[in-house]
C-alpha cells in the first residue's frame, strides 16, 4: 500500500497536544533548548514505554513525537525540509535507509555507541535495536512438520508443500526489502524468481503478517518480536529461523542535519542505547536490544545461535534503485 506524507494525522505526545507542524512552531520552534521534535516510524507499542522512561530520566526535556507511516515517508519528508528541518531527530527503521539518505543527518558519536553490537564508522546512524524476520509457518492451514522449510532454499522448491507464500512488495516493504536483500546474498537473482513462483505478492508488511496469523496461507514471513507476542496470545504460527541465513535488520535513530536542538537530540539518541532503555526495549516492547550486555527477550534465541546473513549495507543503500528493477523483472519472468 502506498503511503502519503500523513501530517495531518500527527500525534505530539509527552507534549500533551496535537496539530500540524509550520516553520513558525516546528523543529523545537518554541525556542526552548529543551524541546525536541521526534519524527518516529514505530507504533505507539514500541516507542510509547521508552518515551515514558526517557521523560522520568530528563523531565527537564520535551519531545513531541510526530508519528509516520513509514521509514521512507520520514526521510522525505526531512528531505523536504532540509533547508529549514522542522525535526530533530529521527528514529526507526533499519540502518541501511539511514546510510542512504546520510546527507540529511547529522554525524555525532555518542557515548553508549560503544556498547552497542552494531557501530556506524561514520556515525551517522546509531542502533536502537535487533530485529530478525522469521519464515511463519501457521501449523492449522500447514499441519505437516516433516514438511515444513528449513531454509531459504526450501522456500523456491517447485514443490513446496506449504501452498502460496505471502510476500509483501519490497517497494513499500522494509521488511521485506531486508527479506530480498538476504535472498540474493545466498542465493541468487535466478532464485528470486523461483521464489517468486511460490508466493503471493502483497502490497504491505501487515497483510503479509497477518495472512499466515489468520490461515490465509500457510506460510509467510514475520518480524519475530510480534510473532513471538502472537503465539504467546494463542496464534497457531510457528517462528522457523532459516538455517543458510537470517534476514536481520539494525534499528537505528540519527539526529537530524541543522536541527534546532541538537544538544537536546543527542542525549535523546544518546538515551535510546542506554542500558536503562534497552532493557525496557526486551522487557515491554520484547525486541531485542542493541547491546551486548542486555540479553534477549524470552521466548526468542539467543544471537549466537542464529546464523546471520550478512548482507553488504553499501549494496543494499546504493543499490536500492537497481534492487527493486530486478526484483520486478524476476517477478515478471515468474509469470
Amino acid at each position: 500500500m502506498r503511503y502519503g506524507i500523513m501530517l495531518g494525522a500527527v500525534t505530539l505526545a509527552l507534549a500533551g497536544c496535537s496539530g500540524v507542524l509550520t516553520n513558525n512552531d516546528a523543529g523545537g520552534g518554541q525556542g526552548d533548548a529543551n524541546s525536541l521534535t521526534l519524527y518516529s516510524v514505530s507504533g505507539p507499542e514500541v516507542t510509547d514505554p521508552i518515551l515514558a522512561k526517557f521523560k522520568a530520566t530528563h523531565p527537564d526535556i520535551t519531545v513531541n513525537k510526530i508519528s509516520l507511516p513509514g521509514t521512507g515517508e520520514a526521510f522525505a519528508q526531512v528531505r523536504a525540509e532540509k533547508d529549514r528541518p522542522l525535526g530533530d531527530v529521527i528514529w526507526g527503521g533499519s540502518s541501511e535507509l539511514y546510510s542512504a539518505n546520510a546527507d540529511l543527518i547529522a554525524a555525532a558519536e555518542l557515548p553508549n555507541d560503544a556498547s552497542t553490537v552494531a557501530k556506524d564508522p561514520n556515525h551517522i546512524w546509531h542502533a536502537t535495536d535487533l530485529l530478525f524476520q522469521a519464515i511463519a509457518v501457521n501449523t492449522d492451514k500447514f499441519p505437516d512438520a516433516a514438511g515444513h522449510p528449513k531454509t531459504f532454499a526450501d522456500l523456491a522448491k517447485p514443490d513446496y508443500p506449504g501452498g502460496e507464500i505471502a510476500f509483501a512488495t519490497p517497494k513499500s516493504s522494509g521488511t521485506s526489502y531486508s527479506l530480498l536483500t538476504t535472498m540474493v546474498t545466498l542465493h541468487d537473482w535466478e532464485y528470486v524468481t523461483r521464489f517468486a513462483k511460490n508466493a503471493r505478492m502483497l502490497d504491505g508488511s501487515t497483510a503479509m503478517f497477518n495472512m499466515v496469523k489468520d490461515g490465509e496461507v500457510g506460510t509467510s514471513f514475520i518480524n519475530e518480536d510480534l510473532g513471538a507476542k502472537w503465539i504467546e496470545a494463542g496464534a497457531k504460527i510457528k517462528l522457523i529461523y532459516p538455517t543458510d541465513g537470517v534476514s536481520s535488520q539494525i534499528g537505528s535513530a540519527g539526529i537530524i542535519k541543522g536541527a534546532k536542538h541538537q544538544e537536546a537530540a543527542k542525549t535523546f539518541v544518546d538515551f535510546l542505547m542506554s542500558k536503562e532503555a534497552q532493557q525496557t526495549m526486551v522487557d515491554e516492547v520484547q525486541r531485542r536490544s542493541s547491546r551486548a550486555d542486555v540479553s534477549a527477550p524470552a521466548g526468542l534465541p539467543p544471537v549466537e545461535q542464529l546464523k546471520r546473513a550478512g548482507v553488504d549495507e553499501k549494496w543494499a543503500s546504493e543499490q536500492k534503485d537497481e534492487i527493486l528493477a530486478k526484483f520486478d523483472d524476476a517477478v515478471k519472468s515468474a509469470g
